[in-house]
């Protein structure tokens, strides 16, 4: 018998008490204030109840906290590995790749000291050795011999200023990000704080190509979605194209990028 890992055991355990009060899922909708859609997503394991929904369901369902306490003593510390396997799943079948940054370096891009800094300062409740070493093994993709895919890493210019790990681990970055813009597979692109569509500016995400068509994976504070409906994708890939008009060009991009690893982070 396979093990369920603690999100589809949540998921499973809404379902047979929404099953054991003989209630549909629009039903249960209707009491939590959600849509119907949102509730699906909980039983099939593709989104996790934030906390307000999960008191919500307790007391639809009487079960004294006990909902909470899953999300809180096993979610909470085994969904950072669980999104990334998901996502892995996917990225390591794509022809191309579109990401888009706001605050960070994207994950393919980012050098160990950088990773471990970002993970440090997130606090991340999963094991900070695992997820490092699962990143660092995502990066080969760009680098393999064997039909490498197209990455096309648009980023938010304050990603290149937020200060994580100090002035050396930031420069760098930022010098490691030139360098991997050499290669004809990689394109790297900055959004200028100018820009007007930085209004626009809600959560970082990834869309992925390949044979069989497109996922998207959207990250935020709490979690990360892989997405694959394909009406949402297309919304986030309309996103994209939209935000990728304003951003400064490849070589443009390129020159800002080294400038400020001279100018900001380097230590006098």
């Amino acid at each position: 018998m396979a093990t369920l890992s603690p999100r589809m055991f949540l998921a499973q355990e809404i379902m047979r008490l929404r099953q054991a009060k003989g209630m549909n899922r629009e039903q249960l909708a209707k009491m939590v204030f959600v849509s119907e859609s949102l509730v699906r997503s909980w039983e099939r394991g593709r989104r996790i109840p934030q906390p307000d929904h999960l008191e919500a369901l307790e007391k639809i369902f009487d079960t004294k906290g006990v909902l909470l306490q899953i999300r809180k003593e096993l979610i909470n510390a085994a969904t950072p590995m669980e999104w990334m396997a998901a996502w892995r799943a996917v990225e390591s079948r794509a022809t191309s790749l579109l990401s888009f940054e706001t605050t960070v370096i994207p994950g393919l891009l980012q050098t160990k000291e950088y990773a471990t800094s970002v993970f440090q300062a997130a606090r991340h409740l999963g094991e900070i050795d695992e997820m490092l070493k699962a990143r660092l093994e995502r990066q080969k993709i760009l680098t393999r011999e064997d039909d490498p895919p197209t990455l096309v890493a648009l980023l938010a210019e304050a990603a290149l200023l937020n200060n994580v790990g100090g002035p050396k681990i930031m420069h760098d970055q930022l010098m490691h990000i030139a360098k991997m813009a050499e290669r004809d597979h990689i394109v790297v692109q900055v959004i200028p704080f100018s820009s007007s569509v930085c209004a626009g500016f809600l959560a970082p995400f990834v869309i992925a190509s390949f044979d069989a068509g497109e996922a998207a994976y959207v990250d935020n504070q709490l979690n990360g979605d892989v997405i694959t409906e394909t009406e949402n994708v297309a919304i986030l890939r309309r996103m994209f194209e939209q935000f990728r008009a304003e951003a400064l060009s490849g070589s443009e991009s390129v020159k800002l990028i080294q400038r400020l690893a001279e100018e900001r982070w380097t230590e006098n």
